[in-house]
C-alpha cells in the first residue's frame, strides 16, 4: 500500500479522542485503503491485533451483520477483556438506522470507531440525532497531484498534468495498461451514476438525468441556477420541472461526485446561498459524459485548482464584490484568507488587467494570486504571479 500522509496524518490525532470518526467520499477514492494504512499505524502503536476489528457491510459473507442485534452480539463476542478496542466499518450506510447501532457500539463498549460512507444521504434521518456532537467527517478525495506523483513514482518537479487529467482514482492511476484504464473509468462511471445515483435515486427518466448532468459538466466552473438549467432543457424540447432538476442536482452532490462552490460576499463577509459553481470530482469519470476533455482548458484548469486547495483542507468560495466584480476563489484555512485568480495565461495585457481588476477593490491585506500556466512569471507588488505546479506546491 501506498501511504496518503494527508489523511493518516491527520487521522493519528484523532485516536482515542471519543468520537466516531467517518470518512466520506466518492467511492473507490481510497477510503478503505485509508483505513487498512491506519490498521497498520495502530499494531505500529502496539495494539494487538485482535483489538481492531474489521467490518466490510459490502461483503456477502457480512450481510447478516446488518442486523442490529446481531452485530451487537458479534462485537461483544470479540470483545474480550478491558482494554481499548478498534471498530473499522466500511460502508456504514448499508447499515439501516445506521448512526443509532454506531452510537449504541460507541456507548457500550470501550471503543474507538472509524466507518466509511459512499453517499452523503448517511448524514440525513432523523437516527442522525444519535450522533449529534459524538462524530467528525473526514473527506477523502481522489489523489491530490503530490499524491498522483507519490504513485506514479515521478519526482516533484515532473509535470504530469494531462496524466492526472486522465484520472486521479488510485486504483487507475496504478494501473499501466491503457485499455484496461479505460475499462475501469467506465466501470467507475457506471458504478457512481448508476448505483449512488440512478438507482438510489430511484430516477426513472434516465435520459433527462444525464442531459442535467451533461449540462452541468459542459459549464464546469461557471455560475448556473436550477432554473437555467431547466429552462435550456425545456427549450431544447424536454419536459422536465424545477424540482426534477434540483433532485438531480442534489443527487450528483450527495454522491460526491459534483461539488458546489457557494459565493462569498468579500465586504459582508458572508455565505451567500443563491446560485454558485460546480466543479467535478475526476475528469477522466467526467470524459464519459464529455468526450472532448480539452474543451475549454481555462476551466478545467479553474477545476484542477479547485480540487487541489479543498484536497488540502481550505474552505473554498466564488468571491463576489459589489455587482460587478467575481474573485475565482476565497480560500480560506486556519481564518487566513487567501485570494485566487485562475487563468491559463496572463501573457497578454489585456488579460493580465481583466485578472487584476478585482484586486483592487479588495480592501483588506490578505494574499492575492494569479495562477496560470505560465512559465514567465510576471511580477507585481500588489499580488503575486505563479505556475499552477508551483503553487500547488504551497498548499
Amino acid at each position: 500500500m501506498i501511504n496518503r500522509p494527508i489523511y493518516i496524518n491527520l487521522l493519528r490525532q484523532t485516536i482515542n479522542n471519543g468520537l466516531v470518526k467517518i470518512l466520506v467520499g466518492v467511492r473507490r477514492s481510497g477510503k478503505s485503503t485509508i483505513l487498512e494504512l491506519l490498521k497498520d499505524l495502530l499494531l505500529n502503536q502496539s495494539i494487538k491485533k485482535d483489538h481492531i476489528i474489521e467490518i466490510n457491510f459490502e461483503m456477502i459473507e457480512n450481510e447478516w451483520l446488518k442486523d442490529k442485534q446481531q452485530l451487537h452480539t458479534y462485537i461483544k463476542k470479540q470483545i474480550k477483556d478491558k482494554e481499548k478496542y478498534y471498530l473499522m466499518f466500511d460502508e456504514v450506510q448499508e447499515i439501516p438506522i445506521w448512526a443509532k447501532v454506531i452510537n449504541s457500539l460507541n456507548v457500550t463498549f470501550n471503543v474507538d470507531i472509524y466507518a466509511t460512507g459512499s453517499n452523503a444521504r448517511i448524514f440525513t434521518g432523523e437516527h442522525l440525532t444519535y450522533l449529534a456532537g459524538r462524530y467528525m467527517s473526514i473527506n477523502v478525495y481522489p489523489l491530490a497531484y503530490e499524491e498522483y506523483l507519490t504513485f506514479k513514482d515521478l519526482k516533484n518537479d515532473v509535470v504530469d498534468y494531462r496524466g492526472f487529467l486522465d484520472s486521479s482514482f488510485p486504483r487507475i492511476v496504478l494501473e499501466q495498461k491503457v485499455n484496461i484504464k479505460n475499462i475501469m473509468k467506465q466501470d467507475m462511471f457506471e458504478t457512481i451514476f448508476q448505483r449512488d445515483i440512478i438507482l438510489r435515486g430511484k430516477i426513472q427518466n434516465e435520459n433527462v438525468f444525464l442531459r442535467v448532468a451533461r449540462f452541468i459538466l459542459e459549464h464546469i466552473g461557471s455560475m448556473i441556477s436550477i432554473n437555467k438549467i431547466k429552462n435550456t432543457l425545456v427549450s431544447d424540447g424536454l419536459k422536465i420541472s424545477y424540482d426534477a432538476v434540483e433532485n438531480y442536482m442534489n443527487l450528483l452532490i450527495k454522491s460526491y461526485f459534483l461539488y458546489p462552490c457557494l459565493r462569498y460576499d468579500v465586504k459582508g463577509k458572508e455565505i451567500l446561498k443563491s446560485n454558485c459553481k460546480y466543479y467535478v470530482v475526476d475528469f477522466g469519470i467526467r470524459e464519459k459524459l464529455i468526450p472532448n476533455k480539452d474543451t475549454n482548458t481555462g476551466r478545467i484548469l479553474e477545476n484542477f485548482v479547485y480540487l487541489e486547495l479543498i484536497k488540502h483542507g481550505y474552505d473554498v468560495y466564488v468571491g463576489k464584490i459589489g455587482r460587478d466584480y467575481e474573485i475565482d476563489f476565497v480560500a480560506i484555512k486556519d481564518s487566513v484568507i487567501t485570494y485566487i485568480q485562475v487563468s491559463e495565461s496572463i501573457v497578454d495585457e489585456s488579460t493580465r488587467e481583466r485578472e487584476v481588476k478585482a484586486f483592487r477593490y479588495l480592501k483588506d491585506n490578505y494574499k492575492r494570486i494569479i495562477v496560470t500556466f505560465d512559465m514567465v512569471i510576471y511580477p507585481s507588488s500588489n499580488y503575486q504571479h505563479m505556475n499552477v505546479f508551483d503553487f500547488i506546491k504551497t498548499l
